[in-house]
């Protein structure tokens, strides 16, 4: 029998990783699955990154990257033009901050792939879907079910939705972690995880939600200088860590919305006092 610690959906929160950290170091785990989406959106991405190389060397890990590294990986040399902006400062901000050391160690996972561990049934590790890193089965109707339907696994493991969940269709099991560093469940000030139990018979998952140091993450964003470069944003995901309620995706479809009305082709060309009529709209 074997214990493992799945996780997804960071985003930058180092804070969160810390007491991850510290809850596997005092109840011990045999290694870590990690499904992507570790930095932007947050101050000191460099320090999430050197917790996860700490992490890799004290555990066997599995880690994937996210839609959130693929972002930074197509755009080293910044021709998306991101700039201190609501659309894209954050991006810009963890763009500037990431040495080549750090990216060729983001560029190391791969996006999905296959987990054998012991005698266990195999698992299938992806970041949103199989074959779409951003699919969002929380989002998109009828897209778990789908692609449930074509798995040739018995076990899926799935994050990028922030949402903790298990579902059984088809004979086949789907389970998601939540988000470690920006968790959507209407409470807030938690960081989300999963323990997976595994021997020949199957995997058995056991949800976990632990605090964190908010306070001290929230005071990182103003000492970091990450405010004044993602604006609207950044507040939106502010608000969304002390809520636990998704901010950050309002903000960003009814930018979206917006967009469309103005006939512009994405929210980057939006004007800032548009996202500063957001922050008014969801009392950021």
């Amino acid at each position: 029998m074997v214990k493992y610690a799945l996780i997804s959906d960071i985003h930058g929160n180092y804070k969160a990783l810390e007491a991850f950290l510290t809850y596997i170091g005092e109840n011990p785990v045999d290694g870590v699955i990690a499904l992507g989406d570790y930095v932007t959106d947050g101050p000191y991405p460099e320090r999430t990154i050197k917790l996860l190389q700490e992490m890799c060397e004290k555990y066997t890990c599995y880690l994937l990257r996210g839609n959130r590294e693929d972002y930074l990986l197509n755009n080293t040399d910044n021709r998306e033009g991101w700039k201190p902006s609501s659309a894209n400062g954050t991006l810009y901000y963890t763009l500037r901050r990431l040495t080549e050391s750090d990216r060729a160690f983001l560029a190391s996972f791969p996006t999905e792939r296959e987990a054998v561990i012991g005698e266990c049934p195999p698992l299938y590790l992806c970041h949103g879907v199989p074959g779409k890193v951003r699919g969002n089965v929380h989002e998109e109707a009828g897209l778990k079910e789908r692609v449930m339907l074509e798995l040739p696994y018995d076990y899926l493991l799935g994050g990028h939705s922030h949402h903790q969940e298990k579902d059984v269709l088809y004979g086949k099991t789907y389970i998601n972690p939540g988000s470690l560093g920006f968790a959507v469940d209407n409470v807030g000030r938690h960081a989300q995880f999963a323990l997976l139990t595994g021997s020949r018979e199957g995997w058995r998952t056991e949800f976990r939600s632990i605090s964190y140091d908010v306070e001290g993450y929230l005071r990182a964003f103003a000492e970091s200088g990450v405010d004044e470069i993602g604006m609207t944003l950044n507040k939106a995901v502010k608000k969304s860590l002390v809520t636990g309620v998704n901010y950050f995706y309002k903000c960003i479809v009814a930018m979206d919305e917006e967009a469309k009305k103005a006939g512009v082709k994405s929210i980057g060309e939006m004007p800032e006092e548009m996202w500063r009529g957001l922050e008014d709209r969801f009392g950021l």
